[in-house]
């Protein structure tokens, strides 16, 4: 939705994909960037790469996994069974991981993780930021989201009153208990640092910075309700 002199305009199919298509490809840049400076990724994209380490299988189908189960969990949190809610959110879940793993062996590529690390770490800060921005976007549009950012949405305005804040660092706190799990198997930690530290504590409100200052005219569908 569209917020423009004082009147609410409804967003055309052409503008939703065109968000749609920017906010994936930002946020997966964002994810293979952080993975690639090796100085911490957002909570999620780390507690698969924990997960990965702990079993041995590639970090894309456990990104697949979480993003499929969260998709569920969604559901039963918004209370309504919607099908098409349902596919988006894996569809955008199953592209998402295919795109992280692609940004993340490009930058890796190019060698972003030999950079000494003070390089490395305004570029881990830059990933997360993207990650945020992308975030804010694909909410508002509310169309097509990553599961686990729909349920950022759902948490923020059905059970948290509006606070992205609160609801972001409530969804992290389960993708670090996820890597607290894998670390009891593998005795070990990867992909967390100071990147992860700065997504659980600034994250929400990175997001709701860019809901004011990116694309600052592109609204909350129910913004008018809270």
């Amino acid at each position: 939705m569209y917020y423009i002199d004082g009147q609410f305009y409804q967003l055309g199919l052409k503008q939703k994909i065109s968000f749609f298509v920017i906010s994936l490809i930002v946020n997966s840049f964002g994810n293979g960037l952080s993975v690639a400076s090796m100085m911490g990724s957002a909570p999620w994209t780390a507690s698969a790469a924990n997960l990965s380490n702990a079993i041995s299988f590639p970090i894309s189908i456990f990104l697949a996994l979480i993003a499929i189960s969260v998709a569920f969990l969604n559901m039963f949190l918004a209370m309504k069974f919607n099908w098409l809610r349902l596919i988006g959110n894996i569809i955008f879940g199953l592209s998402f991981s295919f795109l992280v793993s692609f940004f993340a062996n490009y930058f890796i590529s190019i060698g972003i993780h030999s950079l000494a690390w003070w390089l490395r770490i305004p570029i881990d800060f830059f990933a997360i930021w993207n990650i945020g921005v992308a975030i804010s976007i694909y909410q508002r549009v509310n169309w097509i989201l990553h599961p686990l950012d729909d349920l950022t949405n759902i948490l923020r305005f059905d059970y948290f009153h509006g606070n992205a804040s609160k609801a972001q660092m409530s969804n992290f706190a389960a993708a670090i208990a996820l890597s607290v799990i894998a670390f009891i198997f593998s005795h070990q930690l990867v992909a967390l640092g100071i990147g992860t530290i700065l997504s659980f504590f600034f994250q929400g409100r990175n997001i709701a910075w860019s809901d004011k200052h990116i694309f600052k005219h592109l609204v909350h569908g129910d913004v008018r309700g809270n």
